[in-house]
């Protein structure tokens, strides 16, 4: 497994042509992307006819966006080779203020704009807590900033694929979503299946359905979705693990009142790893998979549940299972942020879910897993909000 930084795109005399690191050719097609370019909004300052002339004076067989579509038969399983999905390299070149997105805060009447903020993790919403600062809420993916802007103040970054898959969903209604336009795409690492998500987009140039090489164009970094203006403007990317494909189910069972417009890939079904640091991992052992990242993560609580029928992460990610799987229940592990580490199955008969162990922790352990433990005396157990997440993973094994 790799990282490659962003091939160099050549528009000179070689246009209609772009060259990758390893010295390839890589031919791309113009007209499903421009046909695309025709159906942005108006709400947005985007000239279609701009970029289909710069188009056409490179060549019919080119496209503004150097896009590469496959057949589906050319998809194959691999180790994942990433890329960053815009150009901007911060990460890789050891300069995280000029990748990541500053937030805006204002903590005990201090107004700051860390970039911290824009990274994976706990990384927001400051509390004191006798002498320390923890930080309550998590951010699953990371903020990348733009690089380019237009005149306006518009940014003008296409976000490309960081692997290649399949585009299975594309939200194009930015109210519709806290990402505002967003695009997930399917990665199959290791023969498992692995989600990509882009939010926050002004523009999205694939369907449902298109197969994407590595560094496919996908979208145009924006600022739509809740609470970002345009000098926030950012690509939200995650990395993601499903985790029930019976997620319709459970959304109306708990939010019966509300409409579930993505299906499958709501961001409550997709669990994110740390993909910045999954970056920086691999710089330093490119053969590392996800399977190996996701299991070297800190073990935070164990949550024992009854077998389900509809419970499909062991069958998803056959990795996740430590030992046998015969058994009356499973006893499942999580990292702090609720991302599955482990599955081991038990011969223990349980009725509802019950949880096992957590980390010790000086702090109260709502805060330490995003709500989903309380304390009870000198006995943490699973809140209600808890109870409803494991729900989610094993249906059926919580009364609700």
């Amino acid at each position: 497994m790799q990282i490659l930084s962003m091939p160099r795109r050549c528009f000179g005399r070689n246009a209609g042509i772009w060259f990758s690191p390893k010295k390839q050719i890589h031919s791309f097609s113009a007209k499903r992307s421009l046909n695309r370019l025709s159906t942005v909004p108006a709400t947005f300052p985007f000239n279609p006819a701009k970029y289909r002339s710069a188009a056409i004076r490179i060549g019919q067989a080119a496209s503004f966006f150097g896009c590469l579509l496959l057949a589906p038969s050319s998809i194959r399983a691999q180790p994942p080779l990433l890329i960053l999905p815009t150009e901007n390299q911060g990460l890789l070149r050891g300069d995280p203020p000029g990748f990541y997105q500053y937030v805006q805060r204002d903590f005990e009447g201090q107004v700051s704009q860390p970039w911290e903020g824009g990274r994976y993790g706990f990384v927001r919403n400051p509390v004191r807590f006798g002498s320390a600062i923890v930080y309550t809420h998590f951010h699953e993916g990371i903020d990348i900033r733009p690089l380019t802007r237009d005149a306006r103040g518009e940014p003008t970054d296409v976000v490309h694929a960081v692997a290649a898959g399949k585009v299975v969903y594309t939200n194009t209604v930015a109210g519709q979503s806290n990402y505002g336009r967003y695009v997930v795409v399917e990665h199959s690492f290791d023969n498992c299946p692995y989600y990509s998500l882009y939010a926050h987009l002004a523009v999205i140039t694939v369907n449902p359905g298109d197969q994407v090489a590595q560094n496919a164009p996908l979208a145009v970094m924006g600022h739509t979705g809740e609470g970002i203006d345009r000098e926030r403007s950012h690509v939200h990317l995650e990395l993601n693990l499903m985790l029930n494909g019976h997620f319709n189910e459970w959304q109306s069972k708990y939010f019966p009142k509300d409409m579930n417009r993505h299906g499958i890939y709501n961001g409550m079904n997709l669990a994110g790893l740390d993909i910045a640091l999954f970056y920086l991992e691999l710089q330093k052992n490119p053969a590392l998979t996800v399977a190996q990242f996701v299991q070297n993560g800190e073990p935070w609580y164990r949550v024992i549940v009854p077998r389900s029928p509809q419970m499909d992460l062991q069958e998803r990610y056959p990795w996740l299972v430590q030992g046998p799987q015969a058994g009356q229940s499973w006893e499942l592990t999580f990292d702090r942020t609720g991302l599955p580490l482990a599955i081991r199955a038990l011969q223990d008969s349980m009725n509802e879910p019950v949880l096992s162990w957590v980390h010790p922790s000086s702090y109260p352990q709502g805060w330490m897993t995003k709500g989903y433990i309380q304390n009870r005396g000198p006995a943490p157990a699973l809140s209600a909000e808890g109870r409803r997440f494991i729900d989610l993973i094993c249906p059926g094994s919580s009364l609700k």
